[in-house]
Order: structure tokens, then sequence, then C-alpha cells
């Protein structure tokens, strides 16, 4: 029954992961990041694009929480993610696939989804009306699935993000720019297969990434990182609101 949930969250943490740190932005949440106001093109915005990634994947390798939010397409859907994660693997918030959401919540290395009538129906197929008796509002159990690990768990995606380029990947530093109130340095990624991203990482201290985009192609995208380090409250569904599809 988890299979559909498994590939939206692959999908969602690898293009999260893009070229380690390729492209990146800004979201309403950033005000500590940095005041863009008056701000003016810095030395570190003059830096090589490679030097400019490094310094962000070190500012992302402190954070023990962040907010992930997004808008992309994989595989010809549209999948959108809202979701605050924790170094302890906590996490809370939706997946949603072609409009149809699921809430999703983690704790304690257990994982559970609630989808919407709406997202039973367009991935339930023939047993959609069975599975949403059975279910009857309750969140689904997933234990620890590990579709989820990347991205209920920061230091599994930081892991990802912060790898090293692919070997034939080039940065190049683009121009500063005021993305939501924080003044932020474009960088552009070309992979070896010519792919390119676009996005931008934060002029002041810390220098957190805060947007992964991709206009070009065609699966285009946008992922927000915001509410860098802020508490991730996580509390476990009560066991007479949660069901075990494999056991029935």
């Amino acid at each position: 029954m988890s299979t559909w949930v498994r590939r939206a969250a692959g999908a969602a943490a690898l293009v999260t992961a893009t070229a380690g740190l390729a492209a990146c932005g800004s979201d309403d949440d950033t005000a500590d990041v940095g005041d863009a106001t008056g701000a003016e093109t810095s030395a570190f915005a003059e830096q090589d694009g490679a030097e400019v990634r490094d310094a962000a994947a070190a500012a992302m390798g402190e954070l023990e929480s962040l907010r992930v939010t997004g808008e992309l397409t994989v595989d010809g859907e549209q999948i959108s993610i809202d979701l605050a994660s924790s170094s302890g693997g906590d996490c809370t918030g939706t997946i949603g696939v072609d409009g149809a959401d699921a809430e999703v919540l983690s704790a304690g290395g257990e994982t559970w989804f609630r989808p919407s009538e709406e997202f039973w129906r367009a991935q339930g197929g023939a047993q959609a009306d069975q599975i949403i008796e059975l279910v009857d509002g309750r969140w689904v159990v997933l234990g620890g699935d590990e579709g989820f690990a990347e991205l209920c768990d920061l230091d599994q995606l930081l892991e990802e993000l912060l790898d090293e380029a692919d070997e034939g990947t080039t940065y190049e530093t683009g121009e500063v720019s005021d993305v939501d109130g924080v003044s932020a340095v474009a960088v552009v990624s070309t992979d070896e297969d010519g792919e390119v991203s676009t996005g931008y990482i934060a002029v002041e201290e810390p220098h957190l990434l805060l947007r992964i985009e991709k206009t070009e192609g065609e699966e285009p995208g946008t992922v927000d990182f915001s509410e860098f380090d802020e508490p991730v409250e996580v509390e476990a569904p009560a066991a007479d609101d949660t069901v075990d599809l494999d056991n029935l």
C-alpha cells in the first residue's frame, strides 16, 4: 500500500539533493539569516561558485532542524512537499501527488501517514473504496519505512546535500539579489549531462542554502529550506487512531 509513498518521498528527497547544493533560494521564514535591506555585494558573493557551495555545505551541516517546502515534477507527476524534520528523525507535514495530499508523521523511529479521501481515490485504484472504509480516517502505520528515511531524518537528508559534487559538475557564481528580504548569491551548476540548476545562498553568515530551483527541462521544480533550527514538535498518534494495513 505504501509504494506510491516511497516514490513520492524518494522523489522529493532526490530533488532536494540535486547536484549537492546546486541551487538555492529563500523563504518567508528566513529572517534570522540576514537582512538584505541596503546590503551590498560582499567578498563572499565574489568567490568561486564551488567555494560558495562549500560554505553553504558547512553552514547546513550545523543544523538540528529545518522545514522543506516545494513543488516539483517527477516521472510526469506533480509532487508537493511541506515537511519540518529534525536530526532526531522526527518530522511532520504533508506530501501531495497531483493535487491530492497526505499528512506525514514520524517519531521515535516510527512513521505514519494519513491520506485525504482524494488521495486514496487517486492512488488506491479499484481498492480505494475498501481502503477508505478500512482506514476510516485513521493514521496508517508505516513503521520504520526506509522510503521516508532521507526525508524525515535531517541527518540523512543533509548527508545527501553535503556530499561532494560529482566529477564534471561545474559551479558558477551569479548575481546577488534580494530574495524575500534576504541577500542571496546565485549559484548556477551544470552537471556532466548538461542539466542546469540555479539558486541562491545567503550572503550573510550563516551561509545557508535557501532554495533549490530548476526551471528548464522536463522535470522543473523548486524546493525551499526555512525555519532553521526551530523546534519540531511531534507527538505519535494514539493507538486507537492508527491502523496497520498489513494486519488487515
